[in-house]
């Protein structure tokens, strides 16, 4: 065999092993091999190298032709010196082709949900789904409420991303309880593009969760109790606009501006709001974490028609903006002929409101296998007849994981996340799941000023199940302590609620 006989055998057997696998490195390698046996010139040499690193770059080493940018390049140059011959040539490109085929197929995965990706990390797809049945069961005095058995939500979403910096996401609720639509309505929860290529800032544009409280960006899948806090009533949890978010290893910072929910119908203006939050977790590890957090909004609410369409708006013909707030015990499948379960509830305040602003306070913690987390939120609303008024409202709780798992907090959001139990439930290995106690405080008042939508004090306690981390089982049991003005006043209300949830 003859030095150029094995020169090219060299080079056929490494190219070929670069086909079914390319490294950087060995590419190199062998380039520099080529040139020590005078196989291509330095230029050649010079012009692969630079080909891999700028795809694009030109060069005049090899007949003024761009460089080339993989192994197809190698090729041209060993067919343009005479080292392999035309067949040669053609059998190796297939090769090639197979090879750059292989590198954008989909890789398939089941975990977390059914999920697509390429083999370079660029697109992504994801299809998820989730869906919560609740059962609740209400003493009656004075009040009347019937049991009730509901899909609080059903939810179909597919997410993912394109060529490595563009996030999305669609997500239906087929449920229909959960943004004020009948049983049973398809309501879009999430529709939105974001942005992710400028680190550390990313940029959101859709519809989305408005950046305000710890637990209502918090997904309803994790949170400790079926429903959020008695507070929650003074936010839509989401909106139209847009929003620049940025993030370190211990603090985030978002801020948007918005429009109305995706479901809001109005005959003249729609409402507007701007919204911020930060975090800071001055220290955290996998079981030991402290959060702080702020939010602050400003909104607008909409403005209603005139009562006469026919003319504009006058001090006769009112266009009034106004703004209700109210709330359910923290059980949503309850529900009445007065205020559709809503024990507290300003009904629409009156005096022309032109704005409200909003500022909540949270702080939570985990120790181990132990948790605690509170907020406080006020709201003040400016009206143009009539003094402001001041509503506020607070929680605050603690759970216990019987089994020493703890919560799962993701600094890159400044939220709680899914839980993984330590050992899942398995009758033939023995594990039990995860197995968690919850208390919790929750407070509401909505009196001030003439506006009388009544004070509400709830405790709640519950039970938790996780068989594994995409089943869960909860049971609450919610005490209404007092209730003070409002459609419901001195209403004395226990109820007790259990969920079964698949989310995956």
């Amino acid at each position: 065999m003859n030095h150029n006989t094995k020169v090219l055998t060299t080079i056929l057997t490494t190219l070929g092993t670069l086909l079914a696998g390319p490294l950087p490195a060995a590419d190199e390698a062998l380039l520099d091999v080529l040139l020590k046996n005078g196989v291509i010139t330095k230029a050649q040499r010079e012009a692969l190298s630079d080909g891999k690193k700028s795809p694009a770059k030109p060069t005049d080493a090899i007949s003024a032709k761009p460089a080339p940018a993989d192994d197809q390049g190698l090729l041209d140059v060993l067919l343009e010196n005479g080292l392999i011959s035309q067949a040669q040539f053609a059998a190796l490109q297939v090769k090639t082709a197979q090879q750059k085929r292989t590198e954008h197929e989909a890789r398939a995965s089941l975990k977390d949900g059914i999920k697509l990706k390429s083999q370079d990390g660029a697109f992504q797809a994801q299809i998820g789904a989730y869906a919560q049945l609740d059962s609740a069961f209400y003493s009656d005095n004075p009040s009347d409420f019937s049991d009730a058995t509901q899909l609080r939500r059903t939810r179909l979403a597919v997410y993912g991303t394109v060529y490595q910096d563009w996030d999305y996401k669609v997500e239906a609720d087929f449920a229909g309880t959960t943004t004020g639509g009948s049983f049973n309505d398809v309501t879009i929860t999430d529709a939105y593009l974001r942005y992710t290529g400028f680190k550390p800032f990313s940029f959101t544009a859709g519809n989305f969760k408005v950046p305000f409280s710890l637990e209502a960006v918090s997904s309803a899948k994790y949170i400790t109790f079926m429903e959020r806090g008695l507070p929650f009533a003074f936010l839509n949890l989401r909106a139209l606009g847009g929003m620049v978010a940025a993030n370190s290893d211990n603090w985030t910072a978002s801020a948007g501006a918005f429009g109305d929910t995706v479901t809001s119908e109005n005959d003249d203006d729609e409402g507007k709001s701007v919204a911020a939050r930060i975090t800071y977790a001055p220290f955290f590890q996998s079981d030991r974490v402290l959060h702080f957090g702020a939010s602050g909004a400003w909104r607008e609410p909409p403005q209603n028609a005139p009562a006469d369409a026919t003319k504009p708006c006058a001090p006769d013909n009112s266009c009034a903006e106004t703004v209700r707030f109210r709330s359910k015990p923290e059980s949503n499948p309850i529900n009445d002929s007065i205020t559709g379960g809503r024990l507290v509830d300003t009904a629409n305040i009156p005096g022309d409101v032109q704005y409200f602003s909003l500022f909540g306070a949270e702080l939570a913690g985990v120790y181990g296998p132990l948790s605690f987390q509170g907020e406080y939120i006020r709201t003040d609303v400016d009206r143009s007849v009539g003094d402001s008024l001041v509503f506020d409202g607070y929680y605050g709780y603690v759970s216990w994981f019987l089994t020493g798992e703890s919560r799962n907090y993701k600094t890159d959001k400044g939220i709680f996340d899914i839980l993984v139990p330590q050992k899942p439930f398995s009758l033939t290995s023995g594990g039990l799941g995860a197995w968690e106690l919850g208390a919790r405080y929750s407070e509401i008042d909505l009196n001030d000023d003439g506006v009388s939508g009544g004070r509400e004090r709830d405790i709640t306690a519950g039970l938790n199940w996780y068989p594994n981390p995409y089943i869960r089982f909860m049971a609450n049991y919610i005490h209404v302590l007092e209730i003070d003005g409002g459609p419901h006043d001195e209403e004395d209300l226990d109820i007790f609620q259990v969920r079964a949830q698949v989310a995956y």
